[in-house]
């Protein structure tokens, strides 16, 4: 069983990602694991990706960075350097650990595509729904949306991100976590089956 560092929607912002870094190595995570938005564009890209190299983060990318994991052309070279060029083509659409399926936006989209960014929110619970009806994972975890949010199959918790989040193993959970640019990160603890929110001011 794992603890993972969940890091959702950094837009480049490099005191915050430092910030939660130092707060998840405190927690003693196994694992960093990218939400995506990881940039915002090219400003402090170089930062941003030495800080997680410096914490071997994994993840999938997000629509603000499409652009360098999905066929990179040639302009798109010109503005980033090698090292986040071959940093960005290693985060992937999706990432399924043990029990755990995370995406930036709605895993049951397709994160090539830009479109399938905005197809909706977490609110609305057909898109919810659909999520639960289509794939097995028993937790799915995105970011892309800026808060904090929680669903299994009967409908949307009462749940703001406001203290831990017990995840009964009987269940399943649909989760977004708030934004490491608003001054948040948190700790998937699967053997404790609890999600942990993190505010890094």
């Amino acid at each position: 069983m794992m603890r993972l560092g969940l890091l959702a929607d950094i837009h480049g912002d490099v005191n915050q990602l430092a910030k939660a870094i130092e707060r998840l190595r405190r927690e003693s995570v196994d694992t960093f694991v990218l939400l995506g938005d990881v940039i915002y564009d090219s400003r402090h890209a170089d930062e941003i990706v030495e800080l997680l190299r410096s914490c071997g983060a994994i993840g999938v990318w997000g629509n603000h960075e499409l652009g360098l994991c999905v066929d990179p052309d040639v302009e798109m070279r010109q503005w980033y350097s090698e090292s986040v060029m071959e940093f960005f083509s290693t985060l992937q659409p999706r990432l399924e650990l043990e029990d755990v399926l995370v995406s930036h936006t709605f895993p049951t989209e397709d994160a090539r595509d830009v479109l399938s960014f905005y197809v909706g929110v977490p609110e609305e619970s057909d898109v919810i729904e659909n999520c639960f009806a289509r794939l097995p994972q028993r937790i799915m975890i995105s970011g892309h949306f800026h808060r904090w949010f929680a669903a299994t199959p009967s409908g949307k918790l009462d749940w703001k991100g406001e203290g831990p989040l017990d995840l009964a193993s009987e269940d399943r959970y649909f989760i977004v976590v708030n934004a490491v640019m608003n001054g948040f990160a948190a700790v998937l603890d699967l053997e404790r089956n609890l999600l942990v929110p993190m505010e890094l001011s």
